[in-house]
């Protein structure tokens, strides 16, 4: 099926499947509908606009090339996409803290995010996008909000996570797979509602 005789707002799912087919028309409808969001995150994450761009084009290279490799069972194609380009954002935190630790005398490892962050954040996103993910941030359960915004805003690993909150691996997962389906959730009713 082509995408011009889908609806007029194709699902993500539907442009996945047209992906799939190598429909470039789906695949730029699809980075219409969540870059913006995407480079906010990245740019919260890395705290450098630039690096955040590089690493956005890495994960949407990566959704177009893996479009056969997205699995409906484990959550719908937006969470897929954040998910890829977490691990887009995290190798370019690690070259880039590799760059800085070959250039500084004494790299600072304890930083959890860096300087600037908020500045680039609020530069990509909008206000009212980042107040709706806040109010969605504030539904989750305590345990649900800590675990997802220590992987997603401060770009640690569930490893490093279950560390830090003193929590089994598989509790970590859990807690983050349940809360992006919550977030998920409620964005969307707070999207088409609004």
């Amino acid at each position: 099926m082509l995408l011009a005789a889908m609806s007029t707002k194709p699902s993500d799912e539907e442009l996945v499947s047209e992906m799939v087919k190598r429909d470039a028309q789906a695949f730029a409808t699809f980075y219409d509908r969540h870059a913006s969001t995407v480079l906010g995150f990245l740019c919260r994450l890395l705290g450098d606009r630039s690096e955040a761009e590089e690493a956005l084009q890495d994960a949407f290279w990566q959704v177009w090339r893996q479009a056969g490799s997205y699995d409906p069972t484990r959550g719908r194609p937006v969470a897929w996409l954040v998910q890829i380009a977490r691990s887009r954002g995290l190798d370019r935190l690690r070259r880039v803290k590799l760059r800085t630790a070959r250039t500084a005398d004494l790299p600072d490892e304890d930083r959890e995010r860096i300087p600037g962050a908020e500045t680039a954040d609020q530069q990509a996103i909008d206000g009212e996008t980042q107040e709706r993910v806040h109010t969605a941030l504030a539904t989750l359960p305590a345990e649900q909000r800590q675990a997802v915004t220590l992987a997603f805003f401060n770009g640690l690993t569930h490893p490093e996570i279950a560390l830090r909150v003193n929590a089994p691996l598989g509790t970590v997962k859990t807690r983050i797979r349940l809360g992006m389906q919550k977030l998920e959730a409620v964005l969307n009713t707070t999207e088409a509602t609004g």
